[in-house]
């Protein structure tokens, strides 16, 4: 039999699911503020999974896919451990914000991983977190959407490094736009590489897409991209899928030009190729005229996109993908 997998407050013995919990500190009532966990130890050695959700309190696809995937998994047929956060930033989840909206200094968590251990509330809870998983993982998937405010495609932000690169194409079919980003940086993907192991940050979906069956369907599309990752890296059985190239280059937030009402183009496809001064959509002011229209810079892609039509001059209405190169060598063993 497998060693326990000794984690937070939990040892968890082989071919089991169990709850654990990551102690942060104290509250002001004296219970303990915890970051919660879901742990599938597999029967069998294999790699760490983490898969964390919700880094940002307003992004909740995270922890959905994570109690879909948990829903799926027996520990007596998996290779390796998979750990579950549904919500690395507890507080923010709770009030449905980007951040903490209690804590002023450090709002962002996904700016100022890995915090610290004696430093502003959410530094606490991200070095609680950093503790637990840094030599507890091999491979790690950040998941992300866009919030209240917008929706996001299919996209991975890949650390630039090979066991990040291949994390990416493990991922699946639905995800061949992979785009690099930097090692070092003060997010859980980044620090990962640093380490020289897998990280990466995917983005898909928003609150616009958090009603009955479309929150389902996202939630569900995330897990079974995690079953892909598990098939690819031999945690379980069966043959992965994958793109058959990956599209990859930079992106560029488009900003509004004036403040008033934003309305997409309503002929606009995520993720397809697009050419440039296509109309991507226009900003109205509140007598009912055009004041602004925002187009596609160059050659590209959309793949995010303002959900909330309210929009200030100088806000973000979409995240736009120049493509550089397209790959079709991610994945070593398969080249």
């Amino acid at each position: 039999m497998r060693d326990a997998f000794e984690i937070g407050n939990r040892s968890i013995e082989s071919a089991a699911i169990s709850q654990a919990a990551l102690h942060v500190g104290p509250a002001a009532d004296g219970r303990n503020r915890e970051i919660p966990l879901l742990v599938c130890h597999g029967a069998t050695e294999g790699p760490i999974l983490w898969i964390n959700g919700a880094t940002h309190g307003d992004e909740p696809e995270g922890a959905f896919s994570i109690f879909r995937l948990f829903d799926q998994l027996d520990p007596s047929v998996i290779s390796g451990t998979v750990v579950g956060v549904p919500a690395m930033n507890v507080p923010a989840f709770e009030a449905g914000k980007r951040g903490d909206p209690l804590d002023s200094f450090t709002y962002d968590m996904n700016r100022i991983y890995p915090g610290s251990l004696d430093g502003y509330p959410t530094e606490r809870a991200a070095w609680a977190h950093w503790i637990a998983m840094k030599d507890a993982c091999d491979l790690q998937i950040a998941i992300h959407s866009g919030g209240e405010h917008s929706y996001l495609a299919h996209m991975i932000f890949a650390a630039d490094n090979p066991q990040s690169m291949e994390l990416a194409a493990a991922m699946g079919a639905p995800w061949d736009l992979v785009f690099r980003s930097g090692i070092g940086g003060n997010n859980p993907a980044s620090k990962m590489a640093e380490l020289r192991k897998a990280g990466i940050t995917v983005e898909l979906g928003g609150n616009c897409r958090t009603l009955t069956g479309d929150f389902h369907a996202v939630a569900d599309d995330l897990a079974t991209s995690y079953l892909n990752v598990m098939r690819h890296y031999g945690m379980v059985s069966g043959d992965a899928e994958y793109a058959p190239e990956w599209r990859m280059g930079h992106q560029q937030a488009l900003l509004a030009p004036a403040s008033g009402m934003w309305v997409g183009n309503q002929e606009l496809v995520f993720e397809k190729p697009i050419i440039r001064d296509t109309p991507l959509g226009k900003i109205y002011n509140l007598y009912g005229e055009v004041c602004a229209e925002v187009v596609a810079p160059e050659d590209g892609v959309v793949f995010g996109l303002r959900s909330r039509p309210a929009v200030l001059e100088g806000e973000w209405c979409c995240f736009y993908g120049i493509i550089d190169e397209v790959c079709n060598d991610l994945i070593p063993r398969r080249v």
